[in-house]
């Protein structure tokens, strides 16, 4: 148990509390620590201390679902609890007290790597003993285990993508053959803990696994954060390689290696370094969305820690939550809803339902729902979005100025190839030219399309139109650079 005061400052920690995170004495855990999200392991799907408000009102706020935090203590160890928090009125109601209780999940210990030196004999041997050479431990892999994946709707894929189901069958194999090819190269930047470059890795497979509309490999790696580590990445590393092994074998892919990913705890730092990095948040701005605008899921998702798919979740159960209440004209409820909503940065909509309860103007609901469906919509296949120019920017270390010089180029030749008739040798030979472009630069939804529009000349109305939206999202989001 932890007590806060109004101030959301530790006041009181009891001796059960005390000793699970790892300190002996009162006096020295109030040197250490000002507040309990220092020990909050940063992962999807559990608490940690947003930039923009504190956790307990998070906690307060968001009453629905059960809200777990990662508890790194002093000591290495993990901690899986449930939180709870209580708000206490003082005794003459000026102020309130928040209780923090704790219900444990499970403990596992943190893998730690000590230097032990062995003891010297105390008696020194008439002869001097020939010492067997040191041995190396061989490294330790982790197999690889076929996964049932959900099936693929190749029939829906070829109508969203508009190929043939035979050519988005090739691209498949090709995909588990890249996949296979990039194990090694995984496994070593895993032993050399290049969280960077296994990271870019992971997102480039992810990319083209959306790319060919391969969901479930999609949301497990999506999964993958820039501030995941090592271990975080390797976790879901095997789930993505566990899919691959069963579509090759759907498939009749022929794997020439065994699948198997380096231990990262073969090589974990020291429970201090480690406790450090969990605990570093990312500088970014505190400045939170104004507006319900598309790129909000991401931001918001990325600032809370959570995947894309958890935000949605969240996202779906506001929304129920504001059209239950709706029905029932229960404008006090959907007053308190203001905070849920604001907690996920949907600014706007936080807006709406402030007003609601003076005067109770059903149709400013309406307006916050329709709000909220939006940013369920699809976007268009082939848009290339602020974060794929991003991370093209960071993957090929071109200076700024000059990326953006580039794309500008690329732009007016999309519109050329869009709106001037040429013959076709002329026109497969600039489409193939800008494909080259958009490899280079690592579009890979440029890549996709531009594949689509070469094996399908002549260009028909829905692949105008695809081109179309790329080009404008393309000219977008340079702005936004």
């Amino acid at each position: 148990m932890i007590l806060y005061d109004a101030q959301k400052r530790i006041i009181a920690i009891n001796e059960q509390t005390l000793e699970m995170l790892g300190y002996s004495s009162l006096e020295e855990f109030k040197k250490e620590v000002t507040d309990l999200s220092q020990f909050f392991v940063k992962k999807p799907g559990y608490i940690h201390q947003f930039r923009s408000f504190h956790w307990i009102d998070y906690v307060l706020t968001n009453t629905t679902v059960t809200h777990r935090a990662l508890l790194q203590t002093k000591d290495g160890k993990v901690l899986e609890v449930f939180l709870k928090v209580t708000q206490l009125g003082s005794l003459h109601n000026l102020s309130n007290y928040y209780l923090v209780t704790f219900e444990f999940n499970t403990f596992n210990e943190e893998c730690i790597i000590a230097n032990i030196q062995p003891q010297q004999s105390q008696v020194k041997p008439t002869q001097p003993a020939t010492s067997a050479p040191a041995m190396q431990p061989e490294p330790e892999y982790i197999n690889i285990e076929e996964k049932e994946m959900p099936s693929l709707d190749l029939e829906s894929i070829s109508i969203e993508l508009n190929l043939d189901q035979e050519i988005i069958l090739d691209f498949i194999k090709e995909y588990i053959s890249h996949a296979v090819e990039k194990l090694d190269e995984i496994n070593s930047f895993i032993k050399k803990r290049d969280a960077k470059n296994l990271y870019s890795t992971i997102h480039t497979l992810k990319g083209v696994a959306a790319n060919l509309r391969l969901k479930p490999i999609q949301e497990v790696l999506s999964q993958v954060k820039k501030e995941s580590s090592i271990e975080e990445m390797v976790e879901k590393l095997q789930d993505f390689y566990a899919y691959i092994k069963y579509l090759a074998k759907e498939f009749n892919v022929t794997i020439d290696k065994e699948l198997k990913l380096f231990n990262p705890n073969v090589l974990t730092p020291s429970a201090t370094t480690h406790t450090q990095e969990q605990r570093e948040e990312p500088s970014s701005s505190n400045e939170q969305p104004s507006s319900v605008k598309g790129e909000v899921i991401e931001e918001a998702a990325t600032e809370l820690g959570l995947s894309l798919n958890e935000y949605q979740e969240y996202l779906k159960e506001l929304i129920n939550e504001i059209k239950l209440n709706l029905a029932y004209n229960n404008y006090n409820e959907l007053h308190k809803l203001a905070s849920f909503a604001r907690n996920l940065y949907l600014q706007e909509c936080a807006k709406y339902l402030d007003q609601v309860n003076v005067n109770q103007n059903p149709e400013l609901v309406k307006k916050c729902i329709q709000d909220l469906e939006s940013l369920k919509k699809e976007p268009s296949p082939f848009t290339i979005s602020l974060e794929e120019l991003q991370d093209s920017l960071e993957l090929t270390q071109i200076d700024k100025d000059d990326f953006i010089e580039i794309l500008e180029d690329l732009i007016i030749e999309l519109k050329t190839l869009n709106s001037i008739k040429m013959r076709k040798e002329k026109f497969l030979k600039k489409a193939k030219q800008l494909k080259s472009v958009a490899e280079s630069l690592r579009l890979s939804n440029l890549v996709l399309l531009l594949n689509n529009i070469i094996s399908n000349y002549p260009l028909n109305d829905i692949l105008s139109k695809q081109l179309e939206d790329a080009i404008s999202s393309l000219e977008e989001n340079i702005r936004k650079l």
